[in-house]
């Protein structure tokens, strides 16, 4: 049986206790206007008594990240303007207590979904599920979790977060999961506890039934039912001699010193998102951190931090690191990842903002502070600051003018920046065109492929997540493009997401030119494996057939032409 795609690679050997989380299903239900107070007094009734048992479950968790993500429900939960939205919507349009709920909370998932971003699934699977629980505790019933008391594999069509964390998890050997992509909350809870976990495992919980035996074998994406015991003995036995042996000859060194055809040095960075991910990096060697999402650092506060809270967290992440180490500090991207908890509705940081004034002076003031702390911090070591989602030449030019100006005050007031550089993320069909014309205003590039993908391809969400790691025609030659115009302007350009983490696609990127290549810490030593156990080489008329590919069979072949000729060099 081998399905799905890896979210924690090891290897797990326990019976099976499934967990299916069936979906609330309301029927619009309209009252007659003499029963909209009792609808109000059932609505306000199922909330107090849903926010004192997740406060409840707060206080009983021991762990910090359930708390969080229980914490984060409570404040969906008290959302000013979604408690209006259903009031409203019982006492003006008559409809059920269950009827409004499940209405008003849809309305909101939407609303987070209109902008096609991939990561703000995160917020509508937690809003999704607050809503079924409200209607539940109307119809006075309670997600049961299972028993376990002893070790299992746990399947299930899909468990939220604070689910999991509240059952007991060291009982927990594996995870097999019918639904679920690689950025969800549920995949980072896993890599956190280093649980092998495999999602979109077609029909499991059909498959699967209680007791069953299951071999999960996450480094090789395979699944056993009832395996034989010389099965479950080489799987382990391979697996103990991959974990001792496979990046053993990996060094700190190895993350420094690697040239491509040209001569010029080639880096594997690191993608961060908490501090807890900064301790993989002691054994994982890399060359920095070439994405550092700084929204996630203040996910759970429930209320905007202030430039200091925010400058003791920047200058910690620094003094926390070789000083070698060069950090690229994402500016906060909460459309494109997820909402803090004290934002109510999707925000994005752009300087322009013709239909809102009050938006747009927001969204000033909130990247104007973030880039004052970051300029402070920037005196500890080597910082680059990288602005996301940029498409249009005169947004970068407001852009960076700010920046002057935050630099030239701190400078007024005796603070003297480090020496820091300024770039942007190429991750829109727009800004892939504008990339010759935006070269020119900064000092890097880098290559989101995660969102470019989904731009490209006009992919739906669920599509973007399940497939971001395949490389079609056009995302190549968006990739290629932008490379050459950022060559030609002697702009070091980076490439980062879920296509990086390909590595069969290593040696063709590095052919287009592309020498930094940012991934998660998980893959950093695989990714530092591929680049010195290969001598890279040019490929002569690569332009050419990049502008004749035409399917993604196209680009097999093309890569297997490519490792053909380092065969023949070698």
């Amino acid at each position: 049986m081998r399905e799905g795609f890896v979210i924690t690679e090891g290897v797990a050997c326990a019976p099976a206790v499934i967990f299916h989380n069936e979906p609330v299903t309301v029927t619009n239900t309209v009252i007659g206007p003499n029963k909209a107070p009792e609808e109000l007094k059932l609505y306000d009734s199922a909330r107090e008594k849903t926010q004192k048992i997740l406060e409840q479950e707060i206080e009983n968790t021991s762990s910090k990240t359930a708390r969080d993500f229980l914490e984060a429900a409570v404040l969906y939960l008290q959302d000013p303007y979604i408690i209006e939205q259903i009031s409203n919507t019982i006492a003006k349009k008559y409809l059920s207590a269950e009827s409004a709920i499940f209405q008003c909370y849809s309305a909101y998932i939407d609303e987070l979904v209109s902008t096609n971003d991939p990561f703000v699934m995160h917020n509508e699977f937690e809003i999704r599920n607050l809503a079924e629980t409200l209607i539940l505790e109307l119809r006075r019933q309670k997600v049961v979790l299972p028993k376990i008391d002893h070790d299992c594999i746990l399947v299930c069509n899909n468990i939220t977060p604070a689910q999991f964390l509240n059952l007991p998890t060291e009982h927990i050997k594996g995870v097999l999961l019918e639904d679920g992509n690689t950025n969800s909350h549920l995949a980072i809870v896993l890599r956190s506890t280093k649980i092998p976990a495999i999602f979109n495992v077609h029909k499991v919980c059909k498959v699967v039934t209680p007791g069953t035996v299951v071999l999960v074998d996450a480094y090789n994406n395979k699944i056993y039912l009832n395996p034989l015991d010389e099965i479950i003995w080489t799987v382990k036995k391979k697996a103990g001699e991959r974990k001792a042996d496979e990046y053993a000859h990996i060094t700190p060194m190895m993350a420094q010193y690697k040239q491509a055809p040209d001569g010029e040095c080639m880096r594997i960075l690191a993608n961060v998102g908490s501090m807890s991910e900064l301790q993989r990096l002691a054994s994982c060697p890399s060359s920095g951190i070439g994405l550092f999402r700084t929204e996630f650092l203040f996910m759970q506060c429930t209320q905007e931090p202030s430039e200091e809270e925010q400058y003791q967290v920047y200058k910690r992440i620094m003094d926390s690191l070789p000083h070698r180490y060069q950090v690229t500090f994402r500016t906060f991207d909460f459309n494109a990842d997820k909402l803090p908890l004290y934002m109510n509705t999707a925000a994005m940081l752009s300087i322009n903002s013709d239909e809102d004034e009050h938006v747009d002076n927001r969204t000033r003031s909130i990247l104007a502070k973030q880039l004052h702390a970051l300029l402070r911090a920037s005196v500890a070591g080597s910082m680059r600051i990288m602005f996301p989602m940029i498409a249009e030449y005169d947004e970068l030019c407001e852009l960076i003018e700010l920046y002057q100006s935050i630099k030239l005050k701190l400078k007024s007031e005796g603070v003297e920046p480090g020496d820091v550089k300024l770039g942007i993320m190429i991750e829109t069909p727009a800004g892939v065109v504008m990339s010759k014309e935006l070269a020119g205003l900064v000092d890097f590039f880098s290559i989101g492929t995660n969102d470019l993908t989904q731009y490209t391809e006009a992919r739906n969400r669920e599509m973007a997540n399940h497939r971001n790691d395949e490389l079609t025609p056009a995302v190549l030659r968006f990739i290629n493009f932008t490379v050459q115009n950022a060559r030609a302007a002697k702009v070091p350009v980076c490439i980062c997401g879920e296509l990086v983490h390909n590595v069969e696609y290593l040696p063709l990127f590095v052919a287009l030119g592309l020498r930094e290549f940012s991934v998660a810490p998980f893959y950093l030593n695989r990714m530092l494996d591929m680049m010195h156990s290969n001598q890279f080489i040019e490929i002569p008329d690569l332009d050419e057939r990049i502008h004749a590919l035409k399917t993604a069979k196209d680009i097999k072949n093309l890569n297997t032409y490519i490792r053909t000729l380092m065969v023949a060099e070698n």
